[in-house]
């Protein structure tokens, strides 16, 4: 995916598509909200030179689990999203921002941050029995 905030909409929607009548209507929902997040996030915050550089994903449907990793463009800074997290209940209810990373930890059953093969990613899982 282009590392652009107007390439985000259109790769949840191929996403979403793709696994329409693999997972549940709530599973998808909430993958929806997560990726839309996730990827808005990277693309706005992600401290980078290298704004060219694409952000990465792997989409893997594995019996009852999905799981998604999205791998930091080359060159970003770490940052683990998991840590900068406030409560949904802290966040003003007339706020435009600042739910994102609750939404991200309360959407998806499980949020790991870390090195994959030189590289750091966010990986999202959710159980998706239909």
């Amino acid at each position: 995916m282009q590392n652009q905030l107007e390439a985000v909409d259109p790769m949840v929607l191929d996403l979403k598509s793709y696994l329409q009548g693999k997972v549940t209507d709530e599973v998808l929902m909430r993958f929806d909200i997560c990726m839309s997040e996730a990827l808005a996030n990277l693309v706005l915050h992600a401290e980078t030179k290298q704004k060219n550089v694409p952000i990465d994903l792997m989409l893997d449907l594995d019996g009852d689990i999905l799981t998604v990793d999205i791998f930091d463009p080359e060159g970003t800074k770490a940052f683990d999203l998991r840590t900068q997290a406030r409560a949904l209940s802290e966040v003003d209810i007339m706020a435009e921002s600042g739910r994102g990373v609750g939404l991200i930890l309360e959407c998806a059953d499980e949020v790991e941050y870390g090195p994959v093969q030189n590289r750091r990613c966010l990986s999202l899982k959710f159980q998706a029995r239909i």
